[in-house]
Formats: structure tokens, C-alpha cells, sequence
């Protein structure tokens, strides 16, 4: 393994706990006095190595190959199954949001976007019993998660490495750009989903932060941005469905953000723009 450190099965199971847990909401949240932003790059680079090994360490190939072959024979799993599916992605999510906060490029390599985002398409789908997306998705999938793409990945996730310079610079503009979200009266699905999609990263680096150093502001960074989470991603699920049964255009249509996420956001707004 080419990470630099290597930490305990209790850290990682810490860690995994913690990722399990980003999408529901607590009675009480509140936010910290103010936006913890004084990282060390020895804290982010520890950040990284703990995503890394999660990945490497939690993500049996063989196990996911398998799963894809049964979405595509039956075009579902059970509820077992299922589990461990989820898991698995949970885990891709989680190393995703690695290298678009730690490294100089801030995306996913492209091999791991792609298995990544059909991953979650796979799901949709045998979640709402659409077959016929079931079986593309899950053939697709199983053609890019054989060998040797599924070792080019893997050399993606070790190789993987921090720029402590522009880290900082990419977390606030991301803190920036959620103002945008919220400017405009409505939205479209798929700008909700890219609003999200910024609050994900965000609870993902508190959660990996959290557990390795342990902090009441990292904590209470980390549930608040899983409130918000949770709620989106609650929402999310309600779109997505109603475009895979062609109810809505996931691209086109346009929808209002409600009431209670947007005062949540305004509070996290008012944080991130008034950061010391």
C-alpha cells in the first residue's frame, strides 16, 4: 500500500461508523462558534491515507463482481445483498470525495467516476424496478470493473496524493458557490443534486476529520452538514424516481428548495462567509 500511514481496524471501523451515520438527522443540531478551517497539512494528509486505506482495505473487487452479476441476472438483490452494496458504494463515495478535496486535480479519475456514478444508477434502478436500466447499468458495470480496469483503479486509489496548497482554496469556493444554489427561486434536479453533492464533500472531510482527531467542532460541523444531507438526499431520492418513471426531466424541469433546507443553509452560509 503506498499511503503513508496505516491506522487500526478500530479507526477505520470509527471512521465507516461515522460515514453510515452522514445522512441522518439529529434532534439538535447547531453549528460551532465559527468554521474550523487551521488544518495541518499533516492532518490532511492523515485525512487522505485513512480514505485510502478504507477503500483499499474495504472494497473486495471480487465481492462487487459478484453483486454485479446478480443485478444482471435478476435485475435486483435482496435485502442482504443489498447491504453489502451499499457499503461498497458508501466506500467509493467516501474515496471520491478524497480526491476531489486532497489532490491537485480535485476530481475522480475518470475510470473511478464512471464506476462510481453507475454504481449509483444501479441502485436507482433496482430500487424502482426499472429492468430495463437495471440490466444496462449492471452490464456496464461489469465490463469496467474486470481486469485490467479494475487494477488501473486500484493504482488510482494508492497513488492518490494531497495538495495541501490548494486544498483550503477549493473547501471555501465551495463554501461560495452555495449562495448561487440559493439565489434563484428554483432549481433544477440535477442542480440539486450538484448543491448536494457540495454538502457531501463537506460532511465526508468532517467525518474522516472527527475521527481522527477528536473535536467537539469537528462534530458538530460533521452532524450539521448530515442534517442538511439527509434532508437533500431524502428529497433526492423522491426526483430521481419520479424521473426514472419519466414524471419529471431530471435535466430540465424545475423545482423549489424547501423552506427548512434553505434555513439550514443560510446558517452554514453565514458561517463559511464569516469564517476567522
Amino acid at each position: 500500500m503506498s499511503t503513508r500511514m496505516h491506522f487500526s481496524q478500530q479507526t477505520l471501523s470509527l471512521l465507516f461508523d461515522a460515514i453510515l451515520v452522514d445522512d441522518i438527522v439529529d434532534q439538535h443540531i447547531e453549528l460551532p462558534a465559527y468554521l474550523p478551517t487551521n488544518f495541518s497539512s499533516e492532518q490532511l494528509a492523515e485525512c487522505l491515507n485513512l480514505c485510502q486505506q478504507l477503500w483499499l482495505e474495504g472494497v473486495a473487487n471480487t465481492q462487487l463482481r459478484c453483486l454485479i452479476k446478480k443485478i444482471i441476472i435478476h435485475k435486483n438483490l435482496n435485502s442482504e445483498e443489498r447491504l453489502s452494496y451499499k457499503y461498497i458504494r458508501a466506500k467509493y463515495k467516501h474515496m471520491g470525495f478524497a480526491f476531489i478535496l486532497y489532490t491537485a486535480s480535485h476530481k475522480r479519475p475518470l475510470l473511478f467516476e464512471a464506476t462510481s456514478t453507475l454504481m449509483g444508477e444501479a441502485q436507482d434502478a433496482f430500487r424502482n424496478q426499472v429492468t430495463s436500466k437495471t440490466l444496462s447499468t449492471g452490464l456496464l458495470l461489469n465490463a469496467i470493473t474486470a481486469w485490467p480496469f479494475s487494477q488501473f483503479t486500484q493504482q488510482y486509489v494508492q497513488n492518490a496524493k494531497l495538495d495541501p496548497q490548494s486544498f483550503m482554496q477549493h473547501f471555501k469556493n465551495d463554501g461560495k458557490r452555495i449562495p448561487e444554489f440559493l439565489a434563484s427561486h428554483s432549481v433544477t434536479p440535477a442542480q440539486f443534486h450538484a448543491l448536494r453533492k457540495i454538502i457531501s464533500r463537506h460532511v465526508s472531510f468532517f467525518d474522516t476529520l472527527r475521527t481522527l482527531y477528536p473535536n467537539e467542532m469537528y462534530y458538530k460541523m460533521s452532524r450539521f452538514l448530515s442534517a442538511i444531507n439527509g434532508m437533500m438526499g431524502s428529497m433526492h431520492d423522491e426526483l430521481v424516481q419520479k424521473s426514472l418513471l419519466k414524471k419529471i426531466d431530471y435535466h430540465k424541469d424545475k423545482i423549489s428548495i424547501p423552506n427548512e433546507i434553505k434555513e439550514l443553509l443560510g446558517h452554514l452560509i453565514f458561517l463559511y462567509e464569516n469564517n476567522k
